[in-house]
């Protein structure tokens, strides 16, 4: 029988490009605590980078071009182990909003067991990400689990402008710009992507930081339910022991366009053997600019 569990959670793992904990404790009464009343957990030293960012007088703001998401954005997956049918996972681009008075996208995804396995394990998991508008980077998140009888919520607090991340009674001092587990997707598919030349990601994820480094393979064209898309093909690689319980890569394929949208995802898993994730629905974002030239043009 399938264990329907790895199944779900690994799709959201391709999705959000890192490996949430499938053994981790309950968390109950999350709650942020005032970074003074709280104990600091030291990350590993900062990169080179992180200092030079960290130096500049305006290093916790930035402002980063963003021509490959926009509200409206919708993208939905059928999730399968080999060829069986095992789930549906959504993203979508949910709405802009004022968050702590920066202005901000509310990004959320879902991920539900289909009725055959819903009958022995059913799941119905949901993450919701606030990244800034201007930056693209982590601002807050959440995650709510329920799969089976384990039932998980979490919530994390990215006070940026102190480099924290607050989880329930925990703050950890992590980097410059850093990303949570979901929000680093779409701060990636914002960069320029060439073959051959990785992208360093710095991320945070349940109390720990976890710089993850994107290996980008090269072009590929595939066909999936929602229809051919030319590809550049990426591999996510978590730079830290132990991340990943699971033996085997994850490769993601990435329009080669300016949205750079996430189109079908694979793995193989220990003893599990292949999980895929290919796209059968979607809807591209709504660029205000793009809109008001084109009702311009329509005018003349």
């Amino acid at each position: 029988m399938i264990n329907s569990r790895a199944v779900i959670v690994l799709s959201i793992l391709m999705i959000s490009w890192v490996a949430f904990s499938f053994a981790d404790s309950e968390i109950n009464g999350d709650s942020l605590k005032p970074v003074a009343d709280t104990q600091v957990s030291v990350p590993p030293p900062p990169d080179s980078a992180y200092i030079a960012r960290a130096s500049s007088s305006d290093w916790w703001k930035r402002k980063i071009e963003n021509r490959a998401f926009n509200v409206g954005e919708y993208m939905k997956f059928r999730v399968r182990y080999g060829h069986i049918p095992a789930g549906i996972a959504e993203m979508e681009v949910v709405e802009t909003l004022n968050y702590e008075g920066f202005k901000s996208f509310k990004l959320r995804s879902v991920a539900h067991s289909n009725a055959f396995v819903s009958t022995f394990y059913k799941v119905r998991d949901t993450i919701v990400s606030i990244i800034d508008y201007d930056g693209i980077y982590a601002h807050y998140f959440y995650k709510k689990l329920r799969e089976g009888k384990y039932k998980k919520e979490q919530v994390t607090y990215f006070d940026q402008r102190k480099h924290m991340a607050i989880t329930g009674e925990d703050t950890v001092k992590t980097y410059a710009f850093v990303q949570d587990a979901f929000s680093a997707l779409y701060y990636a598919r914002v960069l320029d992507i060439e073959p051959g030349a990785n992208i360093q990601i710095d991320n945070h994820t349940d109390r720990k930081n976890y710089p993850l480094e994107v290996i980008v393979h090269g072009l590929d064209s595939v066909e999936v339910p929602a229809g051919k898309f030319d590809c550049i093909v990426v591999e996510p690689v978590m730079r830290a022991e132990g991340i990943f319980q699971a033996k085997g890569k994850i490769k993601i394929w990435l329009t080669n366009d300016r949205y750079k949208m996430p189109v079908k995802m694979q793995t193989e898993v220990f003893f599990l053997g292949a999980i895929h994730a290919d796209l059968i629905e979607y809807r591209q974002g709504v660029f205000p600019d793009e809109t008001e030239q084109v009702n311009d043009e329509q005018k003349k």
